[in-house]
């Protein structure tokens, strides 16, 4: 049966069920990095040795039924700065990954973690590319450099929404036969910290979450809701703001409205469980985006969520079926769609239905995405020749 080692910074979110329905078709093996609880929910200091067998591992015990833990390494990683001692990782990995001897390899990423595989199996890797362009305010100098390297010597590329292919290949001059696409999918890791017990506090909960950042549009969302509280007749609606990060505005007048609860710190999955759980319907009224991890949690969840017409978002979100889609930066918009979603909870209740339907046994589902990446791993392996 074909190898394949997945090397990712990112231990669950879409890798588990991707994972889950690759090993289907092939063996996994599975490489993450715990560099900090905010990037992957790992506690990097319950680990003692530099690299750690998953069946080792307590914090991803619960994904067993999911993820091979025997086929599992978790990385006890080192700040970029400490170039030194990310280079013997890199060498430590590389070691594990001689012995396994993959057929294709698939990174997520370019960091200095995976640099000496990537140099190494770079003729039979697939690079997945999360953020085809940088977001706003996020174009920082070492992650240009390392893309840039990532992008000369690995020629297999894998987008993950098909609206920006085209500008992708155009943008950075890639060969069109060598750049594949595939989606998304429900994010199920959630599911294994779900919680029966929550109660709902209001007709209409409104939820944001998610690293707070400029391109998410906080503010926009912040102020179309403020707009809704003056208006006469609309009673028994909130909206939390959960997520870590610094505001790009003065978010202290908003504490003052008693409907608005602002969460800024990090969410871990206990807690997204539970706020999701809660939540009525989803906003995300990005300026710019790619495709978005938030969907596809609240998806978990069967609720339905508001979108920006951005990036890859329309793809993932199916107007007026799963969720609604609107212009970017208009508050006018956001308020419509939230009363629309006050008016008309049976509505609601449909897209979840809907949502169910498509991404839980329809074509946006995990195996149809996974086909995608079956797809590009066997059209990498068939062309690959050694030295």
């Amino acid at each position: 049966m074909m190898k394949v080692a997945y090397l990712t910074t990112i231990a669950f979110d879409a890798n588990v069920s991707l994972i889950k329905e690759l090993m289907n078709k092939c063996d996994v093996y599975f490489f993450t990095e715990a560099f900090s609880e905010a990037n992957n929910y790992l506690n990097k200091e319950a680990l003692s040795e530099t690299i750690t067998l998953g069946t080792k591992v307590d914090q991803i015990q619960r994904f067993s039924k999911m993820i091979p833990l025997e086929k599992t390494y978790v990385i006890k990683g080192v700040k970029q700065r400490n170039l030194f001692k990310k280079i013997y990782i890199s060498y430590k990995i590389n070691k594990i990954l001689n012995e396994i001897n993959p057929d294709v390899v698939l990174l997520d990423n370019h960091i200095l973690t995976y640099f000496i595989s990537a140099i190494k199996y770079r003729k039979k890797s697939l690079l997945i590319v999360h953020d085809p362009f940088f977001h706003s305010g996020e174009n920082f100098l070492a992650d240009r450099i390392l893309r840039k390297l990532y992008f000369s010597f690995i020629d297999y590329k894998l987008l993950l929404n098909k609206n920006q292919t085209k500008d992708f290949i155009n943008h950075y001059k890639q060969d069109p036969t060598k750049v594949f696409t595939s989606f998304l999918s429900v994010y199920e890791y959630l599911t294994s910290y779900h919680d029966e017990n929550y109660k709902k506090d209001s007709n209409l909960n409104v939820l944001f979450f998610g690293r707070i950042s400029p391109y998410k549009g906080v503010k926009f969302l912040l102020d179309a809701f403020v707009e809704i509280l003056k208006d006469d007749g609309k009673k028994n609606i909130t909206l939390t703001v959960a997520g870590s990060g610094n505001f790009d505005f003065d978010i202290n007048p908003y504490y003052s409205y008693p409907q608005i609860r602002i969460i800024n710190n990090y969410i871990m999955p206990e807690e997204l469980s539970r706020l999701i759980n809660e939540a009525t319907i989803v906003v995300c009224p990005y300026t710019d985006a790619t495709q978005s991890g938030v969907i596809m949690s609240s998806f978990a969840f069967k609720k339905p969520v508001i979108v920006t017409n951005v990036g890859g978002l329309p793809e993932m979100v199916n107007h007026n079926k799963t969720g609604i889609v609107i212009e970017p930066k208009n508050v006018k918009a956001i308020k419509e769609a939230i009363l629309y979603s006050y008016d008309n909870p049976d509505v609601l209740k449909k897209m979840a239905v809907n949502i169910e339907n498509e991404y839980f046994y329809g074509e946006k589902s995990w195996k149809h995405s996974a086909n995608h990446f079956w797809n590009a791993i066997q059209i990498i392996n068939n062309n690959f020749t050694y030295d």
